[in-house]
Protein backbone atom coordinates (compact mmCIF):
# COMPACT_ATOMS: atom_id res chain seq x y z
CA UNK A 1 0.00 0.00 0.00
CA UNK A 2 1.61 3.31 -0.64
CA UNK A 3 1.92 6.54 1.38
CA UNK A 4 -0.92 8.86 1.11
CA UNK A 5 0.45 11.68 -0.73
CA UNK A 6 -1.08 14.94 -1.70
CA UNK A 7 -0.53 17.14 -5.10
CA UNK A 8 2.62 18.70 -3.30
CA UNK A 9 4.02 14.89 -2.29
CA UNK A 10 3.47 15.42 1.83
CA UNK A 11 1.76 12.83 3.57
CA UNK A 12 -1.77 14.39 4.06
CA UNK A 13 -3.68 14.25 7.27
CA UNK A 14 -6.13 12.06 8.18
CA UNK A 15 -5.39 9.48 5.88
CA UNK A 16 -3.80 6.38 7.17
CA UNK A 17 -0.20 5.22 6.58
CA UNK A 18 0.94 1.91 5.38
CA UNK A 19 -0.54 -1.09 7.24
CA UNK A 20 2.00 -3.81 8.79
CA UNK A 21 1.77 -7.38 10.75
CA UNK A 22 3.68 -6.92 13.75
CA UNK A 23 3.65 -8.87 17.28
CA UNK A 24 3.16 -7.31 21.04
CA UNK A 25 6.27 -7.04 22.74
CA UNK A 26 4.75 -4.93 26.17
CA UNK A 27 2.37 -3.23 27.52
CA UNK A 28 2.50 0.31 28.39
CA UNK A 29 0.41 2.55 30.30
CA UNK A 30 -2.54 4.69 28.75
CA UNK A 31 -3.48 1.56 26.23
CA UNK A 32 -0.49 2.03 24.37
CA UNK A 33 1.77 -0.92 23.31
CA UNK A 34 5.50 -1.74 21.80
CA UNK A 35 5.02 -3.84 18.41
CA UNK A 36 7.75 -5.15 16.52
CA UNK A 37 6.64 -5.31 13.00
CA UNK A 38 8.98 -5.77 10.18
CA UNK A 39 12.03 -5.98 12.23
CA UNK A 40 11.53 -2.64 13.57
CA UNK A 41 9.99 -1.56 17.04
CA UNK A 42 6.70 0.87 16.64
CA UNK A 43 4.63 2.57 19.79
CA UNK A 44 1.38 2.16 18.93
CA UNK A 45 -1.89 2.93 20.74
CA UNK A 46 -5.41 1.67 19.93
CA UNK A 47 -7.44 3.28 17.44
CA UNK A 48 -10.87 4.79 18.41
CA UNK A 49 -13.29 2.09 17.96
CA UNK A 50 -11.09 -0.55 19.41
CA UNK A 51 -10.67 1.34 22.46
CA UNK A 52 -14.31 2.67 23.62
CA UNK A 53 -17.21 0.10 22.26
CA UNK A 54 -15.76 -3.09 21.30
CA UNK A 55 -13.09 -3.59 24.52
CA UNK A 56 -9.96 -5.75 23.15
CA UNK A 57 -7.80 -6.77 25.53
CA UNK A 58 -3.93 -7.52 24.10
CA UNK A 59 -1.34 -9.43 25.53
CA UNK A 60 2.61 -9.78 24.75
CA UNK A 61 2.69 -12.29 21.75
CA UNK A 62 -0.77 -11.34 20.40
CA UNK A 63 -0.24 -10.47 16.36
CA UNK A 64 -1.89 -7.25 15.24
CA UNK A 65 -2.35 -4.99 12.01
CA UNK A 66 -0.55 -1.76 12.18
CA UNK A 67 -1.33 1.38 10.53
CA UNK A 68 1.78 3.39 10.67
CA UNK A 69 1.97 7.02 10.86
CA UNK A 70 3.16 8.67 7.61
CA UNK A 71 5.11 11.19 9.67
CA UNK A 72 7.05 9.39 12.65
CA UNK A 73 7.57 5.51 11.25
CA UNK A 74 8.35 5.14 14.95
CA UNK A 75 4.76 5.76 15.62
CA UNK A 76 1.00 3.92 14.97
CA UNK A 77 -2.48 2.76 15.85
CA UNK A 78 -3.21 -1.11 16.39
CA UNK A 79 -6.25 -1.46 13.94
CA UNK A 80 -6.71 -5.21 13.75
CA UNK A 81 -6.19 -8.22 15.93
CA UNK A 82 -5.25 -11.10 14.22
CA UNK A 83 -5.73 -14.33 14.92
CA UNK A 84 -3.53 -17.30 14.85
Amino acid sequence: MAKAEGSSGKPVAGKPGPMVEGEVVDLLPNATVTVKAGGRIVLAHFAGAASGANFVRLRPGDRVKVAVSPHDPGRGRVVELLKG
